[in-house]
Formats: C-alpha cells, structure tokens, sequence
C-alpha cells in the first residue's frame, strides 16, 4: 500500500470518528444549540446546495454520454433530485406560499418533514444503485431508457411533493403536537424526545442508505485508484451524519439552520472537492493519451520509413543492380574483341571502372537500407566497415556499443549515411592505411566517429561543395546532431557526430 493510500484510509476512518464525537457532544451537553433562526442564511445554503447539486448531476450525466459510466447516470438522477427539492423550498418561499404549506416556523406542519423524507430516500436510493453498478464489473445493458432513469424520480418526487401541499393537512405525523408546539415556542432547542420514533427510523434509515454508499465508494477507490469515489466516501459519510443530526433536530422548516443543515453543505463542499479531483484525474488521462498518440505517431512514422526503405532496397537491388550487372557484362564482352580498337579499349576499360564504382555504390546504398530488413543497426555499420575494407583494401576497425538500437529509425539511416560519405572520402582522397570507426554512448546522448591516419586537409582551403561536407553536416542538422571535422595537414580527419540524448533514447 502506497503512502497516499495510507492517509487516504485515515482520512476516511478520521471523519465518521470526529463526526461521532461532535453528534454526542451536541446530544449530552444541553447548552449547545442544534438550530438558529437565520432566514437569509437559510436561503443560501439552499440556493447553494441547488447549484452544487445541479453541476454535480450535470457532470455525472456527461460522463455517462461520453463515458458510458452507468453509475454516473444513477448519481446523476440523485442529484438532480436533491436538487429539485432545494429548489422547490426556495421556490415556495420566494412566493411567498411558506405559511399555507407549514413551512413556518409560526405555523409549522407535517408537509416540509415529509417532502425531505422523500426526496433524500429517493437520492439514498439512487446513490445505494450507483455505487452497485460501479462494483459489478461488465456492461450490462440497462433496464430503461437512461432519460427515464435520469428525469423520472425527480418527476416523481417532484408530483409526490404537490400532492403533499395539496394534502399537507391530512398527512401522517411525524412531528407530534408537542414537536410543534416547541418549533413555535423554542425552535433552536433539540426536538428529538418530542419526535416520533417512524421519524429517527426513517432519518437512520436513510442515514443507513448513505454509508451503503461511502463504503462501495470507497471499494471502488480502492480497486480503480480514483481519487474522486475517495472524496464521494468522504461525503457520503458527512451526508449519513447528516441525518443524524436532522434526527435531532429537523431542519424542514424555513429560517430555520441546524447542524445537520451544515453538515449537508459539508457534504456539497466535499462534492467540489470530487469534482476537482474527478478533473485532475481526466486531465491526467488526457495527457497519457495525448502521450501514447505521439508515441504511436512516432512508431507509424518509423514504420512507413521502414517499409519505404525496404521498398528502395529492393529497387535497387532488383533494377539498377541488375542493370548495372547487364552493362558489365556487356562490356566484358566488348573489352574481349581482339579487332578493337587501342582507343576503344582504353575507353571500354573506363567504363568498366565506373559501371564498377556504380555497383560498389548500389551496394553501399543496399546496405544503408538493410535496418528496414531486419538487421540491427550495429550488425548493418558492422557489415557496412567491413565492406568497406574488403573492397577499398584499407584496414578498417569498427567499435559498435548498442546505443545505435535506440536512436529513431531516421537517425540511424541519416548517420549512416554520413558514415557512408565520410569512408567514401577517405577512398579517395585521404590516401590512408587505417581507417577506424565507434559509436559509442556519451554523456550527452551517442557519437559516431570516422576517424583515418590519412594526409588530412585544412577545411577553409576546400570547397564546402566537395568531399560531400555540406551534404554530411545538411543530414546532422536533420536530426539536430552537431557535426565537426577534426583535420590537419599530415595528420588525418577525424569526422565526430554527436546526437543529442532526447534522440537517443
């Protein structure tokens, strides 16, 4: 267990702890008061708890569209209810209509009890779903459309709800008339030896329904590692306390604040708190994402390089080889004619030399090509130096560590072919008897080295067209490597490329 998961388990053990002990601190000690009459504030907490509630069930519903997240769907349709029932207080208060529906702390009914029974059972319900269907592993099809499941309990609560103000004077009792009479008279003091035992076994009941909920939220944490069910643990175990305290003190009633009114907007500032994580986490992903794509974009590019280096390969090997093997022939045949002509032969022997030269080329280029074939990149510099020697008859050495195996595929064609040019200088021109190769890892990344016991050169005496000296450093500058030519006269050249560790990785 990691050490966040550590003080992650004690955040969740630590909170139902001190909640415990500040739900007995207010039940034995008679001084603390559970309410205050406060109506402004009572209306923003409401207005609050609507707004949180509402971005909330917007989000869960949006993961569920894009997501497909099911259980978002059920949060979503909790929400939504919790939501329109904040709404419907502030709605009768603002008309005005607080009075008829009992609502008043002057006149205080059964209806306002009743209507948040309902709406909170109908959310415990909801969130009791959720957290199931985020513990079954599979995508079962759902059972209705997932616009009934999201708009359907709020329509219900919602109708249940007028059909209580319409028959608020008829319903059952939940607060006896001694309940009532102390709202009147004393409404900051606890009314829970005045309140009638269906009311703490609905309050529990629904408490009950919320730790249901905490403890497969905090399964699915401890499964998934999503630090947003971490949170929603958390507020899940506020929310259950929460009807605890609304047990001892129901906070129905309009102007009226309690403990547990503050402990269900714990709950909500805990929900942000998952909201912020849930957008940490998804901007996380995102990033892994965005990551993986370069990653495969880059596999595709050296993929398509490949396969087209492979593609040239063949060409070559199968047409300008060819071709070049038919004219030497050829012109073994015409160099055979005893009636030719001195001048004729001087001339066939030269083409006999270049058509030689072109195929010694070909073949140099089909062994630049050879990674795509499957080869590795130090087999194929291997091979390409031991050619070389073969067919210059310069003694050459070669070192190869393995850091050329992770170079990108067009670093190691564009080194290669430098390393091409660089010994094709040396045939030619350094009239050297040694020539040694290594590539080897550095500090900063990997170096290439063509280095030669020849007669040298001074750089600023040559043309920068000649030699291929433009062409070498044009490749280096391709793949962001720093090419330099070491020479001097009498002291042979050393050719150094140096490529940068973000490429050879």
């Amino acid at each position: 267990m990691s050490a966040a998961q550590r003080r992650a388990d004690l955040l969740v053990a630590a909170v139902p702890v001190l909640l415990t002990a500040l739900t007995l601190v207010l039940w034995f000690d008679p001084d603390l008061a559970p309410a205050i009459v406060n109506a402004p504030l009572d209306l923003v907490l409401n207005a609050a708890a609507a707004l949180v509630a509402v971005a909330v069930a917007i989000l869960a519903w949006t993961h569920y569209r894009e997501g497909g997240d099911r259980a978002g769907l059920f949060r979503a349709s909790a929400f939504l209810v919790l939501a329109a029932q904040n709404l419907a207080f502030i709605g009768i208060s603002v008309a005005g209509r607080s009075a008829e529906v009992g609502l008043e702390l002057t006149a205080p009914g059964q209806m306002p009890v009743w209507s948040v029974i309902v709406g909170r059972a109908m959310a415990a319900t909801l969130l009791v779903t959720a957290g199931l269907v985020a513990l079954r592993s599979g995508s079962r099809s759902l059972r209705a459309p997932a616009a009934v499941i999201l708009a359907g309990p709020t329509v219900v609560m919602v109708a249940v709800s007028s059909w209580m103000i319409a028959t608020h004077d008829a319903l059952p009792t939940l607060l006896n008339s001694a309940a009532l009479a102390r709202l009147r008279e004393e409404p900051t003091l606890p009314l829970f030896e005045q309140s009638g035992g269906p009311l703490v076994l609905l309050q529990a009941g629904i408490g009950l329904g919320f730790l249901a909920s905490a403890l497969m939220s905090y399964r699915v944490w401890r499964r998934d590692g999503r630090d947003e069910e971490m949170y929603l643990a958390i507020g899940f175990i506020v929310a259950a306390f929460s009807q605890v305290h609304s047990a001892i003190h129901p906070g129905s009633y309009a102007s009226l604040v309690t403990t547990g009114d503050l402990l269900r907007v714990a709950f909500y500032a805990v929900l942000l708190l998952s909201v912020a994580a849930q957008a940490r986490s998804e901007i996380r992903q995102l990033r892994a994402a965005n990551a993986q794509l370069v990653q495969l974009r880059d596999a595709d590019v050296e993929r398509a390089t490949a396969e087209e280096r492979a593609r040239l390969a063949r060409e070559i090997h199968d047409g300008m080889s060819q071709e070049l093997w038919y004219a030497k022939l050829k012109q073994s045949r015409l160099a055979a004619l005893e009636d030719l002509p001195a001048e004729a032969r001087a001339l066939a022997l030269e083409v006999a030399t270049a058509v030689e030269s072109a195929l010694s080329e070909a073949r140099q280029a089909i062994l630049a090509l050879r990674p795509a074939e499957g080869a590795s990149f130090s087999q194929v510099v291997t091979r390409y130096v031991q050619d070389f020697a073969d067919r210059s008859g310069i003694p050459a050495e070669s070192e190869i560590d393995g850091v050329g195996e992770s170079l990108p595929t067009r670093h190691q064609a564009e080194l290669l072919r430098i390393l091409q040019e660089a010994l094709t200088n040396v045939r030619r021109h350094a009239d050297a008897t040694r020539v040694r190769v290594r590539l080897q890892a550095t500090e900063r990344g990997a170096r290439l080295l063509v280095a030669d016991n020849g007669r040298g050169f001074s750089e600023k005496q040559v043309d920068a067209g000649r030699y291929g000296l433009r062409g070498m450093r044009e490749r280096a500058g391709i793949i962001g490597a720093d090419l330099r030519i070491e020479s001097a006269a009498s002291d042979g050249t050393r050719v150094v490329v140096d490529v940068p560790m973000e490429a050879a990785r």
